[in-house]
């Protein structure tokens, strides 16, 4: 039915169109069986729910029924969707009702009638509906949320949408009645959903209690095996003493067969041989009689019975009842992972992201114990699995890491039970800028120009602050501990500094030509110089104790021993001068101990000389200024300075491929120093700052 309605003088609102549903259309359409076309009713044709969640009347199906009785076993395909359909064992009858139908076939009966709400005052009158101010008028009343027009007439006094109030009846009704299929809908998902979840847990047991038989049958195993044993050690030891005593008897017999011949009497015929015989008579019965001294000891067997098994002289039973109470152990969750939530960590490309998964029960409380069945799948904008690492907290907390490789959108999905956590699947946005960690500045007198850095044995950081001639010492917190000063460091003459495998510093004084060693406490243990020394700005000290100064004046890299003695020098081609020498590093890798060098290119130099190779691209305003090698990771970390921009290179160092810069966005690089890893992928470099900039120790994450 379309309705149409508008106020006379109604200047001041807007009246709109509205449409409703036909009840005859609604009924074809919702409230009628597909199949026969009969509408649905609670007798012959009620409204039943197939497994594929259509429905069709009780006639239609009994009659498809009839010719699906012949199969085995017997089914029917769906006369809408042609899925396969298997009749349960009560027949038809045995499906559920289509609830939902039902709902609407009551609330039709009820409501389709026509319904125009009059205003009481005027009958003829009907009202309407201000949807802007939610009223209800009539446009002869004078109410409070009326006003007069230029012609006398009540209007509504905003600039709304006016409707019939019985279309908007009409209206509410049908999304009253959409909302409630919603909710039935989902209602009845719920309840498959159970269903799906009990028999699961009825799988579940079954497949649980067969691991678990499946186990005690090595523990039968094993205690049978144990039990055979006894048994055949103890036939052993009744066969040996019956073996004893069988001996024995044989010796008797034949000590009976002895004493018969013995009795054995001659048939004397003569007086001399009778009394012969009367004296061999008499000597039988001496030996007769030594023998019956001697048959004690023959006649006690010389084995017995008694063979006892005992099993509780030892805490073995104890032993044993403990070792079963602590074999095996059944797990189960509580977890509900609709409460289950996700806390994913600022995303940037390159670096690693964590996302921690928390777990709750169906009260809201926090899972307490691991061991849920968490599947993760990250994928990146073109559809592409990305590699990631679970990890059980075993506290009710799962920890979830990966690496994006590139800037972009990356979906995380999160399931526990393959059912989705709370928000999953998650967006996660991975940055291109990678940003400092923390900034340190100084807590006394500030950092001034400071230009290298080192991390000593003890934790500690030693920051060559030129500025300020010192040698400022901090804690891994990034608080300041104390200062070293060094001798004739005035006017920021002391540029290079190192780490000796002694754990001692080594410096270089630019201004006096020398290389001074001290301790952590700043007390000099050894300084020197040379006469091939012009301008000597920067040093890095080998595994063995080799101390290699880069000396900018005369173009050169001089070796020297600890003691200060020149061991050989390195030239660039040739011969001929090296240029920029603006840092030199010493680098273990592997077996063999590599010298970098950085200039506009980063020179690699093998421990004699012999440069090896070189890595980045020869810019015009281009400067590479430290260095630092993660060998563990494969990993050279550069400090490079361009014509609009510094940055930190990460380099794979073997292949001598480019992976990625640290750009430091939010928190520029003035002009980049000494660099020093400090910890899992992590590095602090020296900014020296420019102008009204202060130096600074910037910590960065690399990966």
């Amino acid at each position: 039915m379309l309705a149409f309605f508008r106020p006379k003088g109604a200047t001041m609102s807007t009246l709109v169109e509205t449409v409703n549903i036909n009840y005859e259309d609604f009924s074809d359409s919702f409230l009628t069986c597909t199949t026969c076309l009969n509408r649905y009713d609670p007798s012959e044709h009620a409204p039943k729910l197939l497994p594929c969640s259509h429905t069709i009347c009780h006639t239609c199906l009994e009659r498809i029924a009839e010719n699906a009785a012949s199969r085995n076993p017997p089914t029917f395909r769906c006369p809408i969707c042609r899925n396969s359909i298997s009749i349960p064992r009560g027949g038809i009858a045995a499906l559920p009702p289509s609830f939902l139908v039902n709902q609407l076939l009551d609330l039709m009966a009820s409501q389709h009638r026509e319904i125009i709400p009059k205003c009481s005052n005027h009958s003829g009158e009907e009202l309407l509906l201000c949807e802007s101010c939610d009223a209800v008028f009539c446009t002869r009343c004078s109410l409070p949320k009326q006003v007069e027009n230029k012609t006398g007439e009540f209007v509504c006094h905003h600039e709304a949408t006016v409707v019939p109030f019985s279309i908007a009846l009409k209206r509410m009704s049908k999304i009253m009645l959409y909302k409630a299929q919603q909710c039935m809908q989902r209602l009845e998902d719920g309840e498959h959903a159970i269903i799906n979840e009990s028999s699961a847990v009825d799988a579940s047991f079954t497949a649980t209690k067969a691991a678990i038989d499946k186990s005690f049958e090595t523990i039968y195993s094993l205690v049978e095996k144990h039990r055979s044993h006894l048994i055949n050690s103890l036939e052993a030891l009744r066969d040996q003493k019956k073996g004893i005593l069988h001996d024995q008897l044989e010796i008797l017999k034949s000590e009976k067969r002895k004493i018969e011949q013995v009795c054995q009497l001659d048939n004397p015929s003569e007086a001399a041989q009778v009394h012969m015989e009367m004296q061999s008579i008499g000597n039988k019965i001496a030996g007769l009689n030594t023998m019956l001294s001697g048959m004690g000891l023959l006649c006690d067997p010389r084995e017995n019975s008694y063979m006892f098994f005992r099993y509780g002289h030892t805490n073995i039973l104890q032993e044993l009842r403990l070792c079963l109470q602590g074999f095996g152990e059944i797990k189960h969750s509580h977890t509900l992972p609709s409460l289950c939530r996700a806390t994913v960590s600022p995303a940037i490309a390159h670096l690693s992201t964590d996302v921690v998964v928390t777990c709750y029960d169906f009260n809201g409380e926090p899972c307490k114990t691991g061991g849920d069945p968490v599947v993760v799948v990250i994928n990146d904008a073109t559809g592409r699995s990305i590699h990631h690492t679970l990890v059980d907290k075993e506290n009710g907390s799962y920890e979830i890491q990966f690496t994006p490789p590139v800037p972009g959108t990356y979906m995380i999905q999160v399931k526990i039970f393959d059912r989705h956590i709370q928000g999953s699947p998650f967006e996660c946005r991975a940055s291109e800028h990678i940003n400092p960690v923390s900034v340190f500045h100084g807590t006394d007198v500030g950092l001034s120009r400071p230009v290298n850095i080192v991390k000593a044995k003890n934790g500690k950081l030693y920051v060559l602050d030129s500025g300020n001639d010192r040698i400022a010492v901090i804690s891994e917190d990034f608080s300041h501990k104390s200062t070293i000063k060094l001798p004739d460091s005035e006017r920021q003459s002391v540029t290079g500094m190192a780490l000796s495998p002694n754990n001692t510093l080594v410096c270089t004084n630019w201004r006096t030509r020398e290389v001074l060693e001290v301790d952590l406490d700043g007390r000099i243990l050894n300084r020197f110089t040379s006469s091939d020394f012009n301008c000597p700005c920067s040093i890095a000290v080998s595994s063995k104790g080799e101390i290699f100064v880069a000396d900018s004046g005369v173009g050169l890299i001089l070796v020297f021993n600890a003691a200060g003695k020149l061991l050989r020098k390195i030239t660039g081609v040739a011969g001929h001068r090296l240029d920029l020498l603006q840092a030199i590093s010493c680098f273990e890798n592997g077996d063999s101990r590599d010298i970098v060098l950085a200039d506009n290119m980063i020179k690699i130099y093998d421990e004699s000389g012999r440069m090896r190779t070189q890595m980045g691209t020869r810019g015009k305003d281009d400067i590479y200024q430290s260095m630092a090698l993660d060998s563990a990771n494969d990993l050279l970390l550069a400090s490079k300075t361009e014509k609009r921009r510094n940055v930190i290179e990460v380099w794979k160092y073997s292949s001598a491929t480019l992976l990625f810069v640290i750009d430091s966005f939010e928190c520029k690089l003035r002009r980049p120093a000494g660099l020093v890893l400090d910890g899992e992928k992590q590095l602090l470099i020296c900014d020296m700052g420019v102008g009204n900039n202060p130096g600074a120790v910037l910590k960065y994450r690399y990966g």
